[in-house]
């Protein structure tokens, strides 16, 4: 049985937009120069960093000093970087115009650097349309961290029961749940707007 939601917060990346950090490196670097880049652990715990405020030009100098395997590779990525969002996610855009349309709020939180939030917003202008929008390079915290939960619901005036939280990541979900919020796994516009019916948000 659902509770009443009155509200609902979309992640970004891989619910609104699509990404892939692969893109920007196809035709740029070799193949195994790509897998290498990609399976790095350094460089997944310094993008964490930058998900949290850390700034391209010191991932740059960090990269430079304890990583130079990865400097060419982290020199394109930031370069293309654009071409890691190709497309909005099918069907939400339409999901969240049908919210806004019945009055539901509806916000964005997003763990994303700073210095390059404008990519997506420019690949869906839905994210426009939302009512506020914490990008987490931006506030200095990142999900899971429960405290950007705690930040949404304080800055967008919201009770974390009574609003759903959608994400593709378990961990996120999770870390949601954990405060409070009702939440949706997403894989699919589809499921995603099932469970809105379900919680009569929107009309079947």
């Amino acid at each position: 049985m659902t509770g009443v939601v009155e509200a609902v917060v979309f992640d970004v990346a891989q619910v609104i937009v699509e990404w892939d950090p692969r893109l920007p490196l196809v035709g740029e670097i070799s193949e195994d120069a790509i897998e290498a880049f990609l399976a790095h652990a350094g460089f997944w715990a310094l993008n964490a960093e930058a998900d949290a405020g850390l700034g391209i030009a010191e991932m740059s100098v960090r990269i430079d000093a304890d990583m130079p395997e990865i400097r060419d590779a982290f020199a394109a990525y930031v370069t293309h970087f654009p071409r890691c969002v190709p497309a909005p996610m099918a069907g939400t855009t339409e999901v969240i115009d049908e919210l806004i349309a019945a009055g539901v709020p509806v916000y964005g939180l997003s763990n994303w650097w700073a210095e390059n939030f404008t990519v997506p917003r420019a690949m869906a202008p839905v994210i426009g349309r939302l009512r506020d929008v914490i990008v987490s390079g931006e506030v200095g915290l990142a999900k899971p961290d429960p405290a950007i939960f705690l930040l949404a619901a304080t800055r967008f005036g919201v009770t974390p029961e009574r609003t759903l939280f959608v994400d593709d990541s378990r961990p996120n979900v999770d870390a949601a749940a954990g405060v409070g919020f009702a939440t949706h796994h997403f894989t699919q516009a589809a499921g995603l707007r099932e469970d809105l019916v379900r919680r009569g948000l929107l009309s079947a």
